[in-house]
């Protein structure tokens, strides 16, 4: 943002000290009509700010493509994977590395489609992991296509907001750039010589004028990068998009789920918003951890005693499924309560039931005794749910919220005076449980999103404190648990829509090989 804010004051000062001249130019000829005596002031002014546009000009040196002109860098969508997220930096590399671009080049349909298979083949060895001597083998057509579909219409959207007269010049009109402003160029130079006559002095001035006239030309290669870079940028959005395989399903498919998002990446200074609630979309959260936690207290102060379960979660026998209505918000969950694990017995039909929760889950609430040090199981889980996601990368691994319990019975032990304000510890009891936090941040690192400390003993059905740490963190995480979700529905249904596509396609070309078409027949009539 700083080099596009550079870039800006420096064409305003361009742009200021080329106008300028012809300002003072009109207002001191229009005076001298009227009084005699002023022509010494042009000579002396003009000459002048010309020079000051030379100079700055000659000093600021015009940046170019690969170092101006950028815009806004691409920002990751809340919806992108880790994956997705890394590739921003090789679309940047290559938008830094660009050959610069003129008015003379920028009609140039050859340069566009290069710089579009380069960028896709950096991309490809990003993805694929090796490189290929054609990118794109592994993509569909419709994927293809709908890169170019996307990156043209929102191209198009930003010219007709951004372009004075996008919608009225053409092509034609455009490569005669070079002829017309050669012309131009001529006929000032006709007029300024011309204007001698009446000041012979301001042949003096001619070297200086012609440099400053540079300016004009700067101008409008600045703007013309300005525009290829947005190309660039596009171009490498969407191409990341395909090779994640979002665009499988059609441009049209795509803008349905992903299309709020997709616009307001590409706004003006790179403000993302949020994605629109999806109300077709449900987002599931397990609770998991070890025998003894507390993660049945954890569930029954969530839930209520009053609350039964909906069923059982698919592929397992165990888990648990309730409908859970956040509180202070609209959004209803799916809550998974799995079986808790041990440290040194957990059966192989355990594991297999915990790790189902744990793949089906966009949220994951861990549950930990504070007051316990084992975490080798805990460790072993989320390494085990990190694996399952790093071989499908494609996929948005869920967001993880630690929940301490028993604190209570961290020391000082017979002290207990909740509320404890453990983020800003004082006194010994909140620094224990801050230390407790410490601890399981050192084991597990940024894996970790958010962390709720409770309290859990008999009175847990009445206890307020588990409510008021766990449902702020539920909340706060309860987007990206969506996002999650949303990229989890949108493959799954891609994968099952593709038998139905296949047959109506078939039924399509049968239709038209049949040429029903030709004698005006619709698939209705018949």
């Amino acid at each position: 943002m700083k080099i596009q804010s550079w870039m800006n004051l420096r064409m305003l000062m361009l742009v200021l000290l080329w106008v300028i001249p012809f300002l003072v130019y009109v207002t001191i000829g229009l005076v001298a009509m009227y009084e005699n005596g002023w022509l010494w002031m042009v000579a002396v002014s003009l000459p002048f700010v010309w020079f000051t546009a030379w100079l700055v000009g000659r000093l600021w040196r015009p940046v170019k493509l690969s170092d101006s002109s950028r815009g806004p860098l691409l920002q990751a969508p809340d919806f992108w994977t880790p994956r997705d997220a890394a590739a921003i930096a090789i679309v940047e590399q290559y938008r830094a590395e660009a050959v610069d671009i003129d008015r003379t080049t920028i009609t140039d349909p050859v340069r566009y489609q290069q710089d579009a298979e380069a960028l896709a083949t950096r991309l490809s060895e990003h993805y694929h992991g090796s490189r290929k001597e054609n990118p794109l083998a592994p993509l569909t057509m419709i994927e293809i296509f709908a890169v170019i579909h996307l990156a043209i219409e929102d191209l198009e959207e930003w010219l007709l907001h951004n372009v004075p007269g996008s919608d009225l010049a053409t092509i034609g009109q455009l490569s005669k750039l070079p002829e017309l402003a050669q012309a131009f160029d001529g006929l000032q130079k006709i007029v300024y010589i011309a204007s001698t006559i009446f000041n012979p002095s301001k042949l003096l001035a001619y070297p200086l004028w012609r440099k400053s006239g540079r300016v004009t030309i700067e101008i409008q290669n600045e703007l013309i990068r300005g525009l290829y870079q947005r190309y660039l940028g596009l171009i490498g959005y969407y191409l990341i998009e395909m090779f994640s395989g979002r665009l499988r399903g059609g441009a049209k498919q795509y803008r349905e789920r992903f299309g709020v998002m997709a616009s307001a990446i590409h706004a003006a200074d790179g403000q993302i918003e949020q994605l629109a609630s999806v109300n077709d979309i449900a987002t599931t959260i397990a609770v998991m951890g070890q025998v003894k936690a507390g993660k049945s207290s954890l569930i029954n102060a969530l839930i209520g005693d009053a609350l039964a379960p909906t069923g059982v979660l698919p592929e397992t026998r165990l888990v648990q499924r309730y409908e859970y209505p956040v509180p202070g918000s609209s959004n209803v969950v799916t809550l998974l309560d799995t079986p808790g694990y041990d440290e040194a017995d957990v059966s192989k039909r355990q594991l297999r039931e915990i790790v189902t929760a744990s793949e089906a889950a966009d949220l994951l609430l861990l549950v930990m005794a504070a007051n316990v040090s084992a975490r080798k199981a805990d460790l072993a889980m989320v390494q085990q749910l990190d694996k399952h996601y790093c071989n499908r990368p494609h996929l948005k691994p869920p967001v993880i919220v630690v929940v301490l319990t028993h604190i209570d019975l961290l020391r000082p032990v017979r002290e207990w005076n909740p509320p404890y304000d453990w983020r800003n510890p004082q006194s010994l009891k909140e620094q224990s449980i801050a230390g407790a936090v410490e601890y399981v941040r050192e084991l597990f690192g940024d894996r970790i999103s958010g962390y709720a400390c409770v309290y859990i003993g008999n009175s847990h059905a009445s206890d307020s404190s588990i409510v008021d740490e766990v449902v702020p963190q539920i909340i706060e995480h309860l987007g990206q648990g969506k996002l999650a979700a949303v990229l989890k529905a949108f493959y799954k249904q891609l994968g099952t829509r593709k038998l139905q596509r296949l047959l109506k396609q078939t039924r399509g070309l049968l239709w038209s090989a049949g040429g029903w078409s030709r004698f005006g027949v619709s698939k209705v009539d018949r």
